[in-house]
């Protein structure tokens, strides 16, 4: 079952929004729609999913079923895959047969799936290897005439090379329900990103100090970047801040938030959703 938990829309018709682009971003546990022109967001939708998906034919149903914004929309269509089996590979490793042996290895075998692959920034020498499960590409086959599609990942990656207000130590974090993404750079290098289940606010934290342990930083000379589902005066930001001096929320700019948006959220609870580099 899929519930329409967020809606928010432009005062003007959303027959009007024909012209801008639409992204749609499928998780295990929601599916997020959102329109944005020139980086300032113009509509938003989000679907929390159950737990017990056996059906993806019949939750992308639901999801274009309820959506204003899918069913008003003809044109291209941005996809995100936001799914834990995905890995980033040096790109010369890289053939048909290494790319499923690499899944395999870390993620475990897995039947009804496509292997798919993303390009990062030329200057990394990197790709986003992953895998879809067969029936949500079918799905938007069926459902978008006209679409491209990549992991997270590889938008998150991409956004960071660009950056050049990142300390030497930087950790970033997007919190989703139910896992969330950490991205670890040093020396402007990619360390590690990698999704984590979470169940409690305590798990969060254990898994940000075992990367911090596993690469040989510490809180005290890591900043932290944070955004998505935390709320300021939280459990879990108030346990960050009792770890980490150094930290902040990547926020979407509040002049470009839509109204309504901010009456019950934050601005860093949207940039995930906005902040892309396509």
């Amino acid at each position: 079952m899929a519930r329409k938990t967020w809606a928010y829309y432009p005062s003007t018709p959303i027959a009007a929004l024909q012209g801008h682009k639409l992204r749609v971003e499928i998780g295990s546990h929601y599916v997020a729609c959102s329109v944005s022109e020139e980086e300032q967001p113009i509509a938003f939708e989000f679907f929390e999913l159950d737990n017990d998906i056996n059906e993806w034919s019949d939750i992308i149903f639901e999801v274009k079923s309820n959506s204003l914004l899918l069913n008003s929309h003809s044109g291209s269509v941005d996809i995100r895959y936001n799914f834990k089996e995905v890995l980033l590979v040096p790109m010369e490793k890289l053939t048909s047969a290494a790319a499923a042996d690499y899944l395999t290895l870390i993620h475990g075998n897995a039947l009804n799936h496509e292997i798919k692959h993303d390009k990062i920034a030329d200057q990394a020498g990197m790709l986003t290897i992953y895998r879809v499960k067969s029936s949500i590409v079918d799905q938007a086959l069926r459902h978008f005439h006209l679409f491209q599609a990549q992991h997270v990942y590889t938008d998150i990656i991409n956004q960071l090379l660009i950056r050049t207000d990142l300390t030497d130590k930087f950790l970033k974090i997007q919190v989703y329900p139910n896992s969330f993404i950490a991205v670890l750079m040093i020396g402007r290098q990619v360390q590690m990103i990698q999704t984590f289940s979470f169940e409690t606010t305590e798990d969060i934290c254990f898994y940000l100090l075992s990367i911090l342990k596993e690469y040989a930083a510490s809180v005290n000379d890591t900043s932290l970047e944070m955004s998505g589902f935390i709320e300021p005066h939280g459990e879990l930001h108030r346990r960050l801040q009792q770890l980490f001096n150094n930290r902040h929320f990547h926020n979407l700019q509040e002049t470009a938030v839509l109204s309504g948006m901010l009456e019950h959220n934050h601005p860093h609870t949207f940039t995930p959703f906005f902040n892309s580099t396509t």
